[in-house]
């Protein structure tokens, strides 16, 4: 698998434990990441809403989707390897991953 910016990976979550430590993650990286075809840089994808989520609504996926209401946590960020992907869950706009990056960008400055 070769995700692009703006897909949604399933991988581990290195902060979940237990048995079900899967979530999905957005990718956010562009082509200047030194190893942007081997490691990626990704923001958890949650059920759960918080106070600076961002609500993943429907009309922002061009293709794929989640089977529950769920919210990017721009602050939940993870560099996972593209051998630690397990599934392509789908794609949201690029409109979306910039809006997500702004967000990031506000705990960055």
């Amino acid at each position: 698998m070769q995700p692009e910016r703006g897909d949604v990976v399933r991988s581990s979550d290195p902060f979940k434990l237990g048995r079900d430590t899967q979530r999905p993650w957005l990718v956010l990286n562009t082509e200047a990441h030194p190893f942007g075809r081997e490691q990626y840089i990704t923001v958890a994808i949650s059920t759960k809403e918080y106070e600076d989520s961002l609500t993943l609504p429907d009309a922002v996926w061009e293709v794929g989707g989640v089977p529950r209401d769920s919210f990017v946590s721009p602050w939940a960020v993870h560099s996972p390897r593209r051998e630690d992907f397990v599934a392509w869950q789908g794609r949201v706009t690029d409109a979306f991953v910039e809006r997500v990056v702004d967000k990031l960008e506000t705990y960055l400055r």
